[in-house]
């Protein structure tokens, strides 16, 4: 079976098409969602976060202790909260207050003065894996 020229620039085309979508595509690379609560990614969630209206629940599920553990408030106005926690172990839940996290000129976080917009958590494991999740606020 002989191949005429018209075919051969199609199979060259499609072929370039093909390896251009591959490479272009994320999906070779791309891991699972990690933090996000019920994430829609192949990979459990390292890091759990919930919300209540006064409380703000963290739970280590990265597999390995974390350190330099980061918990910061957005609100709508742009003012941030923060809390910082030395580490967190493995399997382990922390309850946190949201009267607990503060601006940078003191003040503690409160809803009837703040909006909250979203909640990020920054941290570290063990061997130095970087973990940064956003999460929308929704109590």
């Amino acid at each position: 079976m002989s191949v005429n020229a018209w075919q051969r620039a199609l199979i060259i085309v499609v072929v370039v098409a093909g390896g251009l979508a591959t490479a272009c595509s994320d999906v070779l690379t791309r891991q699972g969602e990690t933090g996000a609560v019920a994430s829609s990614g192949t990979a459990p969630a390292a890091v759990g976060i919930e919300m209540s209206p006064s409380y703000l629940t963290i739970e280590n599920r990265a597999g390995l202790p974390l350190v330099d553990v980061t918990i910061a408030i957005k609100s709508v106005s742009g003012l941030s909260f923060t809390k910082s926690i030395p580490r967190l172990e493995t399997g382990a839940k922390r309850d946190l207050a949201l009267s607990e996290l503060r601006g940078n000129d003191g003040t503690t976080f409160s809803t009837q003065f703040q909006r909250p917009k979203q909640v990020v958590l920054k941290a570290t494991d063990l061997v130095g894996k970087k973990y940064e999740i956003e999460v929308p606020w929704k109590p």
